[in-house]
């Protein structure tokens, strides 16, 4: 399990009105760490911390969804985070996705993660050329 992933259970288990799920907040997370200007590709990245998340996966550890149902699951929850006002979409599509937080998201991940632990989850994938 990434550590993305045991953050993001944290934050829901010490704020459970949040409002959000272990997904969003890992997507959320990673925009958080990997900023836009890293040239790194969001989507993909997404996708790819996404296939090691337990949350997604079957026993056994395999994913039970194709590459376009993860595409949708990545879109989908940067829909809801850009409703709540966290994100800022820019561009979103099947290949491409340009996106940065708000200072509300921003402000979101500094009140509810801990100094280590916001190293520890940039020190696993983030601000990685």
């Amino acid at each position: 399990m990434p550590i993305v992933e045991l953050v993001a259970i944290r934050i829901l288990e010490r704020n459970p009105g949040i409002g959000l799920d272990v997904v969003d907040l890992i997507v959320l997370l990673w925009m958080y760490t990997n900023p836009y200007d890293s040239h790194r590709r969001q989507l993909s990245s997404m996708r790819n911390i996404l296939k090691m998340s337990e949350t997604l996966q079957v026993p056994g550890g395999t994913l039970d969804v194709t590459e376009e149902e993860l595409t949708q699951i990545v879109l989908k929850s940067l829909e809801s985070l850009r409703k709540k006002g966290f994100v800022y979409i820019q561009s979103a599509g099947v290949h491409y996705i340009k996106g940065t937080l708000t200072d509300t998201g921003v402000k979101l991940v500094q009140r509810t993660v801990s100094s280590p632990l916001l190293k520890r989850v940039t020190d696993e994938f983030g601000d990685n050329p």
